[in-house]
């Protein structure tokens, strides 16, 4: 659980849940389902702005098995 911004430091944070396919906007977690998309967690800093998204626990797997999404490289 995030307790505090990574940015600035404040912990003033507001959370919503919304679904990552907003019908006419863009699919923003690809192969998780059309019938029923996969949900964020949003969380905003009140003081700077900088915004946090995590994928819903229920959902994670279906983030996990999906063929859009490969492991982080560094390069």
């Amino acid at each position: 659980m995030i307790k505090q911004c990574q940015v600035c430091g404040h912990s003033n944070l507001l959370e919503a849940q919304t679904s990552s396919s907003g019908g006419y906007g863009p699919n923003l977690l690809p192969g998780t389902g059309s019938f029923r998309p996969a949900k964020f967690r949003v969380v905003v800093c009140a003081m700077c702005g900088f915004v946090h998204w995590f994928v819903s626990e229920e959902d994670l797997d279906k983030v996990r098995n999906s063929k859009h999404f490969r492991p982080l490289r560094n390069r």
